[in-house]
This record gives C-alpha cells, structure tokens and sequence, in this order.
C-alpha cells in the first residue's frame, strides 16, 4: 500500500479534498474537531457548521481539523479509532 504522509498545517488539504472526504463520511461533521484551541477561539456559530458553509470554514482553518486524517480513497477514517484503522488495514 502506498502512503502519503501529509502535515496538513503545512499543506492543507483543498475544499476539493474536503468535500470528497466529506462525501465518503456521509457530512463534514466527522472532519470537525469541536474540542481544538482554535474551535474555542472562534467560536463559530451554528449556521457555520453546515454542510458547504463548514467546507469552507474547515478549508480557511486547517487547524480546525480531526487528526488524523487516513483515507484509502474509498474509506475515511478521522481521529484515533483502533478498531476502524484495523478493519481499514485488515489487522
């Protein structure tokens, strides 16, 4: 399996690359990191934290991400999940 190892402060993932991991989630939501520093910062409101409005958010503050983020292009898994890294990698 190839892998890209990707610091996304430094190399942020596009809208694009947004939305399509937002499509395979089923929403954006999971891509949200509610409990981040920046996410207290902001103090977005709930009109922000919808569909094509939270796309845009999530792209213009990367640091609003879950981490980590691991895709094999048809499967997403976002934050530290055991059991779904292990069902992605066959373990």
């Amino acid at each position: 399996m190839d892998v890209e190892r990707r610091h996304i402060w430094h190399k942020p993932p596009t809208r694009e690359e947004l939305a399509a991991l937002a499509r395979l989630l089923g929403s954006p939501e999971p891509l949200l990191s509610r409990r981040s520093t920046r996410f207290r910062e902001l103090q977005p409101d709930q009109e922000q934290l919808q569909g094509d409005r939270l796309l845009d958010l999530l792209a213009a503050e990367p640091k609003l991400l879950r981490r980590p983020i691991i895709t094999d292009g048809r499967r997403v898994v976002v934050g530290y999940d055991e059991a779904a890294l292990a069902a992605m990698f066959g373990a």
